[in-house]
């Protein structure tokens, strides 16, 4: 030991270890109040420290959890909010079909009544299909299914249009795989509504009305016919009939045609009597013309070649002339019985087509021969039948009564409207054999073919197509038929399923499937309105498809909703549980403030008492320091 060595008595030694041990355990419990942790590394307690890091590690991976939870109940409630709109436009769409019930006429009112409806109807599909693709939250959208499409391929559309009079093909609300064999057949014949001829016949005063024919294969139509009579008693009547903005106009009963007789030179001793009969104003068939001679009546009655001219001169030329013959006939020069009378054209050096009268001359120029008694009177028909064709290739025909007609009077005024039938159909056959058809001869109201589109319902799809009644005819005659195939487009996918993590280990999951509640085959099977809503099966068909879709739309809501409450649940569990973790963890490495504080409190006090007793030792030594 070196001489410069100081040495310590035993009692101070033992007072300054002591010192420095209670200083050690005060810097230790700052620290841990300080920090609020008993274990602040694994130094301080290698197994609570490692312990309360496993429960931590977990307890923050269940919180990110829970946050991915959170964005999972977001998408699951965008979903049910889509729901809950598409819900509320289905319940508009019913009632459309509801007013389609209550007009379910034929009149035009009725039908332009139900087109707008079925107008309304499609664009309340399209909105649907609209807000179940923008039902989508952070790039996943539960309403629009798993992305499985069917449709009809385009060569087979193709080959359809091909058919003359038919285009724009397709196969809307696909369900499943079909083909379907296309046919126009039919003869063209063309009729009417019987019922509608028999209105029509009362209330316009006609008789033996025909809606007869054959379409025509260039400009054929469907459309109906009108008959309007305008006019009244005794006066000149006018029958309008029309087809497809085609119109027919025919005049009547004008009362102005007549015949008259007068002398040009009277008959004396030595001079013959000359006469003339004259024909004016308008002459239709059935009109009767009577020339006198000395009480002998001379009648012709018009016939249709005698009208065929529009030239109202023509006519009543031709009427002088054929009237002129027979009297001629009858009592003229050498050829009737008497041979007393010479017959001549009114204007002899005129051309025969412009004559509208005749002269008649005695042959006896002495005694009572000279002079003769002449007369002409003229009768307005009775009846006028009337023959009207159509570029379409109907013909419509029907006889006036005049004694009818006057009786009635204005009340024969106004129009009719006949439902025209045409024998063409236009059919389509699935695969199961199922055959489905539209035709031209059926009623209004049931299943009446048409010009435009034109629906046909399977179970598989809907076939639809645009149809062109001007040229229909074409297919029929040439018995043309193609198929019209649907088939699947694209497969199936998982994009848009949501899959939920349940805890850190990713043994606990649930998935949630996207669920189609677009309008399509696949989805909510609501096709756009059939036929424009003519028949009352297309409404019945609207409102089946409605009821399948408020059907498919609950069970889908069920379903979100019952993994919703699955997730929240779960959510609020794991919230839960990460806090028994987290509080686990605190337990094993947190310090109790109180009792850290006491202790504090005493080591202060042994830091005070070891200062004393080291003070006490070193006295000890200082009392040497009094001997000098």
């Amino acid at each position: 030991m070196s001489t410069s060595d100081v040495q310590l008595t035993a009692g101070m030694r033992n007072n300054l270890l002591l010192l420095q041990k209670t200083n050690k355990q005060v810097e230790g419990i700052q620290n841990r109040l300080a920090t609020g942790n008993k274990v602040n590394s694994a130094l301080d307690g290698p197994t609570n420290f490692f312990a309360a890091k496993g429960l931590s590690v977990r307890a923050n991976d269940l919180s990110k959890l829970k946050e991915s939870m959170g964005q999972s109940i977001s998408t699951i409630q965008a979903g049910d909010k889509g729901i809950t709109a598409i819900e509320s436009l289905i319940e508009q769409a019913k009632g459309l079909t509801t007013t389609a019930y209550g007009n379910l006429g034929t009149d035009a009112a009725s039908i332009a009544t139900r087109k707008s409806l079925s107008e309304q109807f499609n664009r309340i599909k399209d909105q649907i299909d609209k807000i179940a693709r923008d039902s989508g939250y952070q790039g996943k959208n539960l309403l629009v299914g798993n992305g499985l499409t069917m449709d009809s391929t385009a060569e087979s559309r193709a080959n359809v249009n091909s058919i003359n009079g038919l285009s724009n093909s397709r196969v809307t609300n696909v369900v499943s795989a079909d083909t379907y064999s296309i046919r126009v057949s039919g003869t063209g014949a063309i009729s009417a509504d019987l019922e509608d001829i028999a209105k029509a016949e009362d209330a316009r005063g006609i008789t033996s009305l025909k809606v007869s024919g054959s379409i025509s294969a260039t400009a054929g139509n469907f459309s109906d016919i009108s008959i309007e009579m305008r006019g009244n008693a005794g006066r000149e009547r006018t029958l309008v009939v029309t087809e497809n903005g085609e119109s027919r106009t025919v005049k009547f009963f004008d009362n102005t045609q007549s015949a008259t007789a007068a002398n040009v030179t009277a008959g004396r001793s030595g001079q013959a009597q000359v006469s003339k009969v004259t024909i004016s104003g308008a002459v239709e068939e059935g009109d009767t013309f009577t020339a006198t001679v000395n009480g002998q009546s001379f009648s012709y009655k018009a016939t249709a070649d005698d009208v065929t001219s529009a030239d109202p001169a023509e006519r009543r030329a031709v009427i002088a002339q054929k009237l002129m013959e027979t009297v001629n006939n009858a009592v003229g020069d050498g050829t009737g019985a008497t041979g007393r009378f010479t017959i001549a054209e009114l204007n002899e050096d005129s051309d025969a087509a412009n004559i509208e009268g005749f002269t008649i001359t005695s042959n006896e120029t002495i005694g009572t021969g000279v002079s003769f008694a002449i007369g002409a009177t003229a009768t307005n028909t009775l009846e006028k039948a009337v023959s009207i064709s159509f570029s379409s290739g109907t013909v419509v025909t029907f006889t006036v009564d005049r004694t009818a007609l006057e009786n009635r009077g204005t009340a024969a005024n106004g129009t009719s409207t006949i439902e025209k039938n045409v024998d063409l159909t236009v059919s389509a056959t699935n695969l199961n054999g199922v055959t489905i058809e539209r035709s031209g001869t059926n009623a209004r109201g049931a299943g009446k073919l048409s010009d435009g589109e034109n629906s046909l319902a399977f179970d598989s799809g809907t076939v639809r197509f645009e149809v062109d009644s001007s040229v229909l005819k074409q297919a029929a005659s040439a018995n043309l038929s193609n198929n019209l195939i649907t088939v699947q487009r694209t497969d199936a996918n998982t994009e848009n399923d949501l899959a939920v993590q349940f805890n850190e280990a990713n043994t606990s999951t649930i998935a949630v499937s996207s669920q189609n509640v677009q309008t399509d085959g696949q989805g909510l099977r609501l096709d756009y309105a059939q036929n424009n809503f003519l028949d009352r099966a297309d409404i019945d068909k609207a409102v089946s498809s409605l009821d399948f879709a408020t059907s498919r739309l609950r069970s889908t809501s069920q379903s979100l909703s019952t993994n919703l409450n699955v997730i929240q649940t779960r959510e609020s569990f794991t919230s839960e549980f990460s806090n028994v973790l987290t509080e686990g963890s605190n337990k094993l490495v947190q310090a109790d403030q109180n009792e850290e504080g006491a202790n504090l409190l005493l080591l202060q006090t042994r830091q005070q008492l070891g200062t004393i007793s080291l003070s006490l030792a070193n006295q000890a030594q200082q009392a040497i320091l009094r001997l000098f």
